[in-house]
């Protein structure tokens, strides 16, 4: 994976919780977090959603209380001794049928919730070693397909979050010719320890994406900054992340002596903005960060 190839990345769907990654097979009951249209461990069946999964079950015991609330009416109706019980009887338990729907019908919303609940608390175990069976259909596509192994990786992190996958993404993702329009991320594959390929990346990342590098990612760079120096292009990685972070106030701010250690080797319109905001705020207390700017400006750009 030496040499960097061209690719389009899948889009990324964001959902607003984890757990909505996680389909369930209709027919075997098994999960996953990829995209396949059919259940892949039994190939029967199309794959639902849990809250669908979820919403499903609660229906049902809902029709089940329904079934119960007839059958105790058509007892009371088998039971009556006069026409008239008879006519009492069943109204009575049409009544209570709608009262039982009624109520239903308003508790639906607030049922599926707890529902949600239950079943990952039933099936964790499960699911479980069902996402390790993702991984192991992600890992297994390796050398056939580097990208679709980094997409099956990106979807399964979403909800089974360890260095150990976000390493993998990162080094698929170092395999890549990256560019400014892909859905990429940084924080999301921080991990505990230093690891060269993600301080690569995260290099990489300060130059075509800025934005993208936030507290998180500058405070470990800083962290393992002996070790990044002691890299090929280290110095190039330093100076891109501080480059990054002299796009925001706030980060001039809580990096100050990170930023002048590199200041020099800044291009040019990323040295002008730090320089910019230096000179809007004058009476801040900046400490060397402002004499290093103001040396570099005099010697460099007057």
């Amino acid at each position: 994976m030496s040499k960097k190839r061209a690719v389009t990345l899948r889009p990324y769907i964001q959902t607003r919780f984890a757990y909505e990654k996680l389909r369930v097979g209709s027919h075997c009951g098994h999960f996953t977090a990829l995209w396949e249209e059919q259940c892949n461990i039994c190939g029967k069946g199309s794959l639902i959603t849990v809250t669908q999964k979820a919403t499903s079950n609660v229906k049902r015991s809902m029709r089940n209380e329904q079934l119960i609330a007839l059958l105790i009416g058509l007892i009371g109706i088998f039971v009556s001794q006069t026409f008239l019980q008879m006519i009492l009887s069943a109204v009575a338990v049409i009544l209570l049928v709608a009262l039982l729907w009624f109520v239903q019908r308003r508790m639906l919303a607030s049922e599926i919730p707890l529902e949600l609940e239950r079943l990952f608390i039933q099936e964790q175990v499960n699911i479980l070693e069902d996402l390790k069976h993702n991984r192991k259909t992600a890992v297994a596509s390796l050398k056939e397909d580097e990208l679709l192994t980094y997409e099956m990786l990106r979807e399964i992190s979403t909800l089974v979050q360890n260095d150990k996958i976000r390493l993998q993404q990162v080094v698929l993702l170092q395999s890549f010719v990256l560019r400014k329009d892909m859905d990429l991320t940084v924080e999301p594959l921080l991990i505990d320890g230093f690891d060269p390929d993600l301080a690569a990346y995260i290099g990489e990342i300060a130059k075509i994406k800025r934005d993208l590098i936030k507290n998180r990612s500058i405070r470990y760079i800083l962290a393992y900054e002996p070790y990044i120096l002691e890299m090929e292009q280290g110095i190039d990685i330093l100076t891109s992340v501080a480059g990054a972070a002299v796009r925001l106030k706030t980060y001039v701010e809580t990096y100050p002596d990170f930023i002048r250690r590199y200041a020099s080797r800044l291009p040019k319109d990323r040295f002008l903005r730090l320089y910019r905001i230096i000179r809007q705020y004058p009476d801040h207390p900046w400490g060397k960060l402002a004499d290093e700017v103001a040396i570099i400006q005099k010697e460099l750009y007057e």
